[in-house]
């Protein structure tokens, strides 16, 4: 009996193992697949908890990440270290924009302190805009109203205001563009329609709304270009705290300005300067910018229809108060050979209507033509008292004086003209330079030379606008004497130095060499210092040299100078010299050929030493 139990037990256990090697029964499976299920729903939960809580960090992180990633967690975890600020920034605020229909410039690739205005849905530049960036060249008489555009034969004209929704111009008449071109806003200030600008400069824009901002280009290169490789930000700074200028687009283009370690400073297609994450960026070519060259070109123009001789200038000043047939020019050239133009002081002005002494005869001029001289004949300002603002910024007093005077050359016969205005002040310079721009119209139609005479430019007489004299006269007349003068401390009236010195400055200011002649002095002075009292005499060249022999001063030469230099005690007086002889004048000479300029002369007939002229033209004749 028990040998029986034992045998139950024993196929009990294997039925047992064999059981539980088929696996759980299903209760068990039940039970598990409960537990699961739990599981998964607790985790769902969690997520759902954390994308309510969270949903709007993540998605901010993923936008700025690009997609989901190790910042995107750390974003979460860590909201105030890591994750991205979608704060957008104030707009007007980063342009700039104060005042109903500002217009932000961005200039190349930097927002400029200058703003456009937008005045009826067109963009308008203030006039000093204007200047600054595009064209000094216009001219605005605000007694007039009107804004005047000069070219080598025509003059372009603009009545200031709404009404003047156009302009006329003596060759083609009125032209109606239908809007207003220049007008005056409450204070005041004068703005140009920014297409009529691009008549007479070369640039390009493009306007943006909301907020107003305009891309301009005056210059034209090559631009480093990458494309946005995922959605992402333009920032106002380098930073992920920094706050958005604007969202940009994967595939758009930006402008590379400047790559950082981890940032980029980045310019979109609509003006934005801000910056972009370096691995946001890729694609990366140079991109070549087509420039603009539709606009009147001045230099060009000015340049093919200037009045020129064909050899270098040579050109003696004749000092005269009377009218003269030709005696007195012969008296002073007399054995005098090289010389190729003389200017006679025939005009004096009187009045500020333009009325002038007229002392100019023909007899003059064909003795003149007779010797071989052409004639410039002169205008000054000096002799007389009258108001030069009155006159100047004065359209029909212009007018009357350039009418008068070219009927006084035609009348004669001479060549040119030479303007020696030398009390011009800083409130009539603009409107001078108006003359001289309307001036050269006339000369031009008539075939006559316009120069015009200039000391050495110094920060004190920039208002003559030397560069605009140089694009408009055919020839600027460098007076390069008075470096010391009657009244100042004892001094050369003409170094080398000096000479040198305002050729380039000139040059600099924007004056062709071509067309700069080099006035020297035929004259020197004769210092004279007693006690605390400095004073001198103006002595032409000979009379000098003459009175440091008779007072046996002893010379010695200085090298950088080039000239020579005495002093002598009297008594209670100091006398000295700076001596203008034949090495002086070589001196000077050489360095003025040899820079190029159109020619030389001197200030004046009568004054210089024998064989000046010979110098003067040996010195050109090696230069060419």
């Amino acid at each position: 009996m028990s040998r029986e139990n034992d045998i139950r037990k024993k196929k009990r256990r294997r039925q047992q193992g064999r059981e539980r090697q088929k696996g759980p029964d299903r209760e068990t499976l039940r039970d598990f697949k409960n537990k699961l299920i739990a599981f998964f729903v607790t985790i769902l939960l969690i997520v759902v908890i954390i994308a309510i809580a969270f949903g709007s960090r993540i998605k901010a992180a993923m936008q700025a990440e690009g997609g989901f990633g190790v910042h995107t967690i750390m974003a979460v975890l860590y909201p105030e270290k890591y994750s991205y600020s979608t704060q957008m920034a104030n707009l007007n605020e980063y342009f700039q924009l104060f005042a109903d229909g500002d217009i932000a410039i961005i200039l190349q690739d930097e927002r400029i302190n200058s703003r456009a205005k937008l005045l009826n849905d067109r963009v308008y530049f203030s006039s000093d805009t204007v200047s600054d960036l595009f064209t000094d060249r216009f001219y605005i008489n605000n007694d007039e109203e009107v804004l005047l555009y000069t070219t080598a034969d025509d003059i372009y004209r603009v009545n200031i205001g709404k009404d003047g929704t156009g302009y006329t111009t003596d060759l083609t008449g009125a032209v109606d563009l239908g809007y207003p071109v220049a007008v005056r806003s409450g204070d005041g200030t004068l703005y140009i329609a920014a297409d009529y600008v691009k008549m007479f400069s070369n640039f390009s824009y493009d306007f943006y709304k909301d907020p107003n901002r305009m891309q301009v280009y005056t210059q034209w290169g090559s631009d480093r270009v990458a494309q946005v490789n995922a959605d992402t930000q333009v920032r106002y700074q380098g930073g992920i705290k920094s706050n958005v200028l604007r969202n940009i687009s994967q595939g758009e283009n930006v402008e590379v300005l400047e790559t950082m370690e981890n940032w980029t400073k980045v310019k979109t297609d609509d003006c934005f300067i801000g910056y972009i994450e370096n691995n946001k960026l890729s694609e990366y070519t140079d991109v070549v910018r087509t420039p603009v060259t539709d606009a009147y070109d001045p230099v060009a123009d000015y340049s093919q229809k200037s009045v020129r001789a064909d050899e270098p200038v040579l050109l003696g000043f004749h000092q005269i108060g009377v009218t003269d047939d030709g005696t007195a020019l012969a008296n002073v050239t007399e054995g005098k050979t090289g010389i190729n133009v003389v200017s006679p002081t025939w005009y004096f002005l009187k009045d500020s209507d333009g009325s002038y002494l007229d002392n100019g005869t023909a007899s003059y001029v064909d003795a003149a033509h007779a010797k071989g001289y052409k004639v410039w004949a002169l205008i000054e300002d000096m002799t007389n008292e009258f108001d030069e603002y009155e006159l100047f910024s004065s359209s029909e007093n212009r007018k009357r004086l350039i009418d008068n005077l070219i009927a006084s050359l035609t009348k004669v016969g001479a060549d040119g003209i030479n303007i020696d205005l030398e009390k011009i002040d800083t409130k009539t310079g603009p409107h001078y330079v108006q003359f001289l721009r309307e001036l050269s119209i006339e000369t031009r139609k008539n075939g006559l030379v316009l120069s015009v005479d200039d000391y050495a430019p110094n920060e004190g007489n920039r208002y003559y606008n030397y560069k605009e004299q140089g694009l408009v006269a055919d020839y600027v007349m460098l007076m390069q004497y008075n470096e010391h003068w009657s009244g100042s401390d004892a001094g050369s009236v003409a170094s080398a130095t000096f000479v040198a010195t305002g050729i380039d400055n000139t040059v600099a200011l924007g004056v062709p060499e071509n067309k700069i002649v080099s006035i020297l002095p035929f004259y020197t002075r004769i210092w004279k210092t007693e006690g605390n009292e400095t004073g001198s005499d103006a002595v032409g060249m000979d009379v000098a040299t003459a009175f440091a022999a008779n007072h046996s001063i002893e010379l010695n030469w200085d090298d950088e100078l080039a000239q020579y230099h005495g002093e002598v005690t009297e008594g209670s007086a100091k006398y000295m010299v700076w001596i203008e002889d034949e090495d002086s004048m070589k001196a000077k000479l050489a360095i003025v050929a040899g820079k190029g300029v159109a020619g030389a002369g001197g200030w004046r007939l009568g004054l210089e030493s024998e064989g000046t002229w010979d110098w003067f033209t040996a010195a050109f004749a090696s230069a060419q």
